[in-house]
């Protein structure tokens, strides 16, 4: 596993996970496997959070994210995901309470996985982070029509 891209010649500072990040992003996982709730995200996000993707960026409350959660698994489904795996992830630290973590899942079905990347912004308030940016850096819709297609 190799970390983000980095500048030439320039330190980029992204290292493995440590332990509190691993947890955040092991809970976050066992909550979206967990989706027959509609507050499997509840308390992973910000009271408002901005939630990007390569065609838009929208400031969302998790009340609102849970709304569109459906459609997305719905979505998932229809182009036939039996099952999403996080397969690396890396972290740059910025400040005290601050934290980039870039994230892989596989996406697998039927005639071959599908990699979708994601950068979250993590704070940290009170005892735990929480989500204040969530960066899909995939058109989903996009990739999970393209008909067996790998990424």
């Amino acid at each position: 596993m190799t970390s983000p891209t980095t500048i030439e010649g320039a330190d980029s500072g992204w290292t493995p996970l440590t332990d509190d990040i691993a947890a955040f992003l092991d809970d976050f996982d066992l909550r979206g496997r967990h989706v027959d709730t509609d507050d499997s995200q509840a308390g992973v996000f910000a009271s408002t959070f901005l939630a990007l993707d390569p065609h838009r960026a929208l400031a969302l409350t998790p009340e609102q994210l849970a709304a569109v959660l459906p459609a997305r698994r719905r979505m998932f489904a229809e182009a036939g995901v039996t099952e999403l795996v996080r397969v690396a992830a890396w972290q740059l630290r910025l400040d005290e309470r601050h934290v980039l973590v870039r994230a892989d899942w596989q996406a697998h079905r039927p005639g071959g996985q599908i990699v979708l990347a994601t950068t979250f912004l993590l704070r940290r308030e009170g005892g735990g982070y929480e989500i204040v940016v969530y960066l899909n850096h995939t058109d989903l819709a996009r990739q999970l029509a393209a008909n067996g297609s790998t990424a």
